[in-house]
C-alpha cells in the first residue's frame, strides 16, 4: 500500500513510497524557483551586493536544510579604505600578523610598526577593539560586590594620516 501524500517543511508537497528515497533535488529546485532573483544570477559589484548575497545565501541555506550556497567575502579591492600609521604598544618592534576571514572579509597581513598602510576600515576597526581589560569591582544596589571590565587598554595605535588636498 503507498503512503500518503506527506507536506514537507518548505511547503512543496512530495509523493513519497516505500520503493523511493524522497526527491530532494525537487525540493531544492522549488525553493530556488521561488527565490524573486536567481541567487546565482545576482551581481556582485560592491560591497552591499555581497552583503546582500550572504543574506540570501543565510536563508535558501537555512531554508534548504544544507549548505548549497557558502557565503562570499567580499574582496579587499571593494572595501573602503583608511591610510593608517601602525603602531604596537604591548611589543614596539615586533610586527604583527592579522588575519581575518568571515563572511566580510578574507584578509591577511603582517603589520610592521612604524610603516604606512592601506587599511580596509573593517580591519582598522577590528584592531581597534583589541585591548587589554581593565577591571575594576563594581557594588551593585543591593550590597553584592562584582567585577566588570571597565575600559580596554588599547594594544595597537592606529594613527590616521590624511591628504591635503593641493
Amino acid at each position: 500500500m503507498p503512503r500518503p501524500k506527506k507536506v514537507n517543511p518548505e511547503g512543496c508537497s512530495v509523493e513519497l513510497s516505500d520503493d523511493s528515497p524522497a526527491p530532494i533535488e525537487k525540493v531544492i529546485q522549488k525553493a530556488i524557483d521561488n527565490a524573486p532573483v536567481s541567487i546565482e544570477d545576482m551581481p556582485l559589484n560592491c560591497l552591499e551586493d555581497y552583503a546582500r548575497y550572504n543574506e540570501r545565501a543565510r536563508a535558501m541555506n537555512k531554508k534548504l536544510k544544507i549548505c548549497r550556497y557558502p557565503a562570499k567575502p567580499c574582496p579587499i579591492e571593494l572595501h573602503p579604505k583608511e591610510r593608517i600609521v601602525f603602531a604596537r604598544k604591548d611589543q614596539p618592534l615586533n610586527p604583527l600578523p592579522v588575519y581575518k576571514s568571515d563572511d566580510v572579509i578574507d584578509y591577511k597581513e603582517t603589520l610592521v610598526p612604524g610603516q604606512t598602510y592601506d587599511i580596509p576600515i573593517y580591519i582598522v576597526d577590528y584592531l581597534a577593539a583589541k585591548g587589554t581589560p581593565l577591571w575594576e569591582r563594581y557594588t551593585n544596589p543591593d550590597g553584592t560586590v562584582d567585577s566588570r571590565i571597565v575600559a580596554k587598554e588599547p594594544r595597537f595605535a592606529l594613527r590616521t594620516v590624511r591628504q591635503e588636498s593641493a
